[in-house]
């Protein structure tokens, strides 16, 4: 092993860990410690560490073992903050954007001799330049302004992309419920869009897996709740009523809950671990899915996917006769453009 390469190893790998914005103590071994410096004398630096983000430790060096302590000055610590509101996320509204626009502001109040501050108002100009865009009904999508117009022209084709988004955001975060009720509502809208069938495999998918943790916990739900039983059973005189007085109230709570959504069309019904019924219902709701998604559909197959003739039609529409756009709402009818998007296209009729 070549030892002459540990102290060049060791400061990478610190470097790699440390702090986005600490101060950095460099040992005369060649090692790095990045933290924060709480005190410091002419013998001694004390150098506090996040270890995690509930934890901290302290480290004491002497000042002959240090080669040199770089502090972080506390601007450069709070651009650092400011420096991260951009690039801004998709699908974020005006009030998100002022909020951000509102800190940066902030520091270029709090440290106006900074030399972060030309820097500042670059990101001030970028929130500012998008905001425009989102205050007159544009948006960001997949890292792209969409001015409102251009939206409105291809309303289907990027609300479809959103719901993907967005169904996809969930199913990374494995929240298996979200991501159905997601696609419940996709498929009242974008049931023929061109992209349902590239979306399919991976409901499926999602699907199964949703399956497989339902049947763990009703194969689990006898030994659960009766483990909480002894539980309780095993208290004091004083606090048994109140548990027993706290579970049945909770409940009361959930089986509102599950009546409610039970009786709501196309609702997936919220499972909770004791509640043994809306386990099984969403169960059965989910192999019925399954079954729908495997089962042909009856409707005959659009020539054209449906994205594409909202955006056709959109173009159409104000050149058109009153005639030829009754013709052309009745084909839309027809090709089962859904009354939402039929909405948006009646609209566009009415303000040429």
């Amino acid at each position: 092993m070549n030892y002459a390469l540990i102290p060049f190893l060791s400061i990478c790998c610190l470097l790699l860990l440390g702090q986005a914005s600490a101060d950095t103590v460099l040992l005369k071994n060649g090692e790095i410690h990045e933290g924060k410096v709480i005190f410091e004398d002419d013998t001694h630096c004390l150098l506090e560490i996040q270890v995690s983000k509930t934890i901290k430790d302290e480290k004491k060096f002497l000042k002959s073992d240090i080669r040199s302590i770089k502090k972080v000055v506390p601007d450069t610590e709070e651009f650092q903050k400011v420096s991260g509101l951009v690039p801004v996320p998709d699908l974020l509204g005006v009030a998100d954007y002022e909020a951000r626009i509102n800190k940066v502001e902030g520091f270029i109040k709090d440290f106006p001799q900074s030399m972060h501050i030309p820097a500042a108002k670059k990101i001030i100009e970028e929130l500012s330049a998008e905001v425009s865009v989102i205050s007159l009904g544009g948006m960001k999508i997949s890292g792209k302004m969409i001015p409102a117009e251009e939206y409105l022209a291809n309303a289907y084709s990027y609300d479809q992309t959103i719901a993907i988004q967005k169904m996809n955001r969930d199913i990374g975060l494995r929240n298996f419920l979200g991501a159905l009720r997601l696609f419940t509502d996709y498929e009242s809208k974008f049931a023929d869009g061109a992209s349902r069938q590239q979306l399919l495999p991976k409901i499926n998918q999602v699907l199964v897996a949703y399956q497989i943790s339902l049947n763990e916990s009703l194969s689990t739900y006898d030994a659960r709740t009766k483990t909480r039983e002894i539980g309780i059973s095993r208290m004091s005189n004083e606090d048994r009523p109140n548990s027993e007085r706290a579970l049945a109230e909770e409940k009361a709570i959930l089986t509102a809950i599950f009546e409610r959504e039970k009786m709501t069309k196309n609702a997936w019904v919220t499972p909770d671990a004791y509640y043994k019924d809306s386990l099984t219902e969403a169960l059965r709701q989910v192999e019925n899915e399954i079954k729908r998604l495997n089962t042909p559909s009856k409707n005959k197959p659009l020539i054209k996917p449906l994205e594409d003739t909202y955006r056709e039609v959109w173009e159409k529409l104000p050149n058109a006769t009153a005639e030829e756009q009754k013709e052309i709402m009745g084909i839309l009818k027809r090709d089962r453009m859904p009354e939402y998007y039929m909405t948006k296209l009646r609209a566009r009729v009415k303000s040429e």
